[in-house]
């Protein structure tokens, strides 16, 4: 079962284990992590953007939604759209306002 570790500022991590293939967007929900989605991860909004800090060989690559979300608004790289982030192994994670 991979497993999740969320850098927090100021605050232990979190690790939380998820399913084969969840999204990187439930993982963070699971955690109990606040973390954009106003579009319920559909990924029209680009607001659930995290930065993988370890692990981007086990998240699946982009998909075409995530493709085109990111053609409209850039990701940095090691950046991902929680929504459509598939995990598939152990990855660390944070994001610029935890």
């Amino acid at each position: 079962m991979p497993r999740v570790t969320i850098i927090v500022t100021n605050a232990p991590p979190r690790v939380i284990d998820v399913l084969p293939r969840a999204t990187l967007l439930r993982a963070a929900v699971r955690a109990r992590m606040p973390i954009g989605r106003s579009c319920r991860g559909v990924a029209v909004c680009a607001a659930c953007r995290i930065f993988i800090i370890e692990g981007c060989d086990a998240v699946e690559p982009m998909d075409e939604l995530e493709a085109r979300l990111a053609a409209r608004s850039p990701l940095a790289e090691r950046e991902r759209f929680a929504c459509r982030a598939r995990i598939t192994g152990d990855v660390t994670v944070t994001t610029s306002y935890w």
